[in-house]
C-alpha cells in the first residue's frame, strides 16, 4: 500500500479550503462548500489504511476490537499511530467496509500487564497484582500443611478487618524473594490465575553443561533430564552416527523451580520409653534358675519435633521437647547362684514318703535280691537320699524307669520302677530333693521302690544306711 507524507497531505487540505473560501464573497460559493462532502482518510504507523465516511463509525470499530481483546479483563491502548485525515470533496469515494477491514488488520493493542517474576526469571504477566500473588498463593497452598494454610488465612482475615489488607502470600517464606512489576505486555500473553499456577508447578528450563560419564549413550542422556534425543542432538550439533565418549560436555535442559516454598512446623507425638531389664544376683534361688521379681511396664513421652520443609517435603528434623507423662518400671529379673553341693554327706535319709520295707536283700524265689523294697504309701514322692549328681536317668531292662545318683563320696544310689521322672542326667540334687514317683514299670509285681547302694562299685546292704 502506497505511503504519503501526511502533513504534506494536511498542508494541501488546507490549501483547498482556503481556496474554496475565496468564492465565499459571492452567494454562490457558499452554495459550492455545502456541496463538497468530507472524507476520513486513516492512517496507521503513516500508512493509508482507507477512507471512510463517518470518524463515528471508525472510532465505534476502534472500541469494538478493543472490547473484543479486553474480554478477560486486561486494560489496552492502542500501540499504533492512528491518525486521521478530513477532506472535503464534491464526490467522494469512500468504502467503509474495506478500510475496516483494513483497519482490523493493521491496528494492535497493547495491555497493561503485572509480570511475576524470581530474581529475574519471570513467571509470566497478569490482569494485576492481586491476580499474580492470587496465583503465587494458590501454588504455595498446594504445598504446605492444612494448618498452615488456615493459619495464615486466619491471620489474614483478622488484620483485613483491623482496617489493613495484607495478602496471604505474604506471610509465606519463600526460598527468593518475588516481584510483581506494572508493564506493557502483548494482551494475547497475559495468563489466567490456573494458568499462572500451572507454569510455577512445571518450572523452567535452563540450558546448563553436562560433562558426559562411562558408558553412557545419547538416549541415557536425554532420559535422565527428560529430553528428546533428537532436541538433544540439534542443542550440540550432533547427527545420529555422532557417538559420545567420557569426558564430553554437552548442553543440555535442567528443570528448574521459579521459588520453593518453605515451612517451619512443630509436630507432637506420643512414644513410649521403653523400660530396662535389671538383673539381680540372688542366693535364694540354685544356679541357673532365673526368676521375675517385677514385671516391666513401658512409660510414655510426648515428643515435640520442629521440623522444617521444602515443597511438601521434610528436610530437618529436631526434637525440641520431650514430656514424660509415665516413667516405665524396669524388669526386675533374679538370677540363682545357690550352688547345690554334689558331694554327698554319707548320711542317709529315707527315700520315701513313709512306708515300710517289704523286701530285704538277699535270696528271693532262686535268685539275688540286691536291694529293698519299699510300699504301702500314700504318697509316692521318691527323694534321694543324700547329695549327689544324676548319672542316669530312664528305661533300664528289668528296672523299668531308673534314676542313678552318684554321691561323690564312693557311694551311689538307684531307684527302680517309678512311674514317672522328675531329674535329667547332669542335674545336682540335694538330699530330700524329688527325682521321682513310685511306680510299676519294669519287672514288678506292684507299686513299690526298689533301692539299691553301691560303694565303690561293690553292691552294699542298704539296711546298713537306711533307717525306717
Amino acid at each position: 500500500m502506497k505511503k504519503i507524507n501526511v502533513r504534506r497531505f494536511i498542508q494541501l487540505s488546507v490549501i483547498v479550503t482556503s481556496v474554496s473560501t475565496l468564492f465565499w464573497i459571492e452567494p454562490v460559493g457558499a452554495s459550492v462548500y455545502n456541496l463538497m462532502k468530507p472524507v476520513y482518510h486513516v492512517y496507521i504507523d503513516g500508512e493509508n489504511v482507507g477512507t471512510v465516511d463517518s470518524r463515528a463509525v471508525l472510532n465505534e470499530n476502534i472500541k469494538e476490537l478493543k472490547k473484543e481483546q479486553e474480554a478477560n479483563g486486561v486494560k489496552l491502548s492502542v500501540e499504533n499511530d492512528v491518525e486521521v485525515v478530513t477532506e472535503r470533496l464534491f464526490k467522494p469515494s469512500v468504502d467503509n467496509k474495506e478500510a475496516l477491514e483494513q483497519l482490523d488488520e493493521e491496528i494492535t493493542f497493547t495491555g497493561e500487564g503485572y509480570t511475576l517474576s524470581f530474581d529475574g526469571e519471570q513467571v509470566g504477566s497478569f490482569v494485576s497484582e492481586e491476580q499474580a500473588k492470587d496465583a503465587l498463593w494458590e501454588y504455595a497452598k498446594s504445598l504446605l500443611t492444612d494448618d498452615k494454610v488456615k493459619q495464615i488465612e486466619r491471620t489474614s482475615l483478622n488484620v483485613f478487618e483491623s482496617g489493613d489488607k495484607p495478602h496471604p502470600i505474604d506471610a509465606v517464606e519463600l526460598s527468593q524473594p518475588f516481584t510483581v512489576e506494572k508493564n506493557e505486555v502483548n494482551p494475547e500473553d497475559i495468563l489466567t490465575e490456573e494458568e499462572g499456577v500451572s507454569l510455577l508447578k512445571s518450572g523452567f528450563e535452563e540450558e546448563v553443561p553436562y560433562k558426559v560419564t562411562e558408558n553412557q549413550s545419547l538416549k541415557q542422556v536425554a532420559k535422565k533430564f527428560n529430553m528428546d534425543v533428537k532436541e538433544l542432538m540439534e542443542k550440540n550439533n550432533l547427527s545420529s552416527e555422532d557417538e559420545i565418549q567420557k569426558g564430553d560436555q554437552l548442553n543440555v535442559l535442567e528443570k528448574n523451580k521459579f521459588v520453593n516454598v518453605m515451612e517451619t512446623v512443630e509436630i507432637e507425638k506420643t512414644k513410649e520409653i521403653p523400660y530396662q531389664v535389671t538383673k539381680k544376683k540372688s542366693d535364694s534361688l540354685l544356679k541357673g534358675e532365673k526368676k521375675v521379681a517385677q514385671d516391666g511396664e513401658k512409660g510414655k513421652k510426648t515428643v515435640t519435633y520442629k521440623v522444617k520443609r521444602e515443597n511438601g517435603k521434610a528436610v530437618e528434623k529436631k526434637v525440641v521437647k520431650e514430656d514424660v507423662s509415665k516413667e516405665p518400671v524396669d524388669e526386675v529379673i533374679k538370677i540363682g547362684t545357690k550352688v547345690i553341693p554334689s558331694k554327698g554327706t554319707g548320711s542317709f535319709a529315707w527315700p520315701a514318703v513313709g512306708g515300710t520295707i517289704t523286701s530285704k536283700q538277699g535270696d528271693r524265689w532262686g535268685s539275688y535280691h540286691k536291694g529293698i523294697d519299699i510300699a504301702g504309701v500314700s504318697d509316692k514322692t521318691i527323694r534321694t537320699v543324700d547329695n549327689g549328681k544324676v548319672t542316669a536317668a530312664g528305661k533300664r531292662s528289668g528296672y523299668g524307669n531308673q534314676v542313678t545318683v552318684n554321691h561323690n563320696n564312693g557311694l551311689k544310689t538307684t531307684y527302680s520302677h517309678l512311674a514317672s521322672i522328675s531329674v535329667s542326667v547332669g542335674d545336682t540334687v540335694q538330699k530330700g530333693n524329688k527325682i521321682g514317683v513310685m511306680g510299676n514299670t519294669g519287672d514288678s509285681t506292684g507299686i513299690h521302690l526298689h533301692f539299691e547302694v553301691y560303694k565303690n562299685g561293690d553292691l552294699e546292704n542298704p539296711m546298713n544306711y537306711v533307717k525306717k
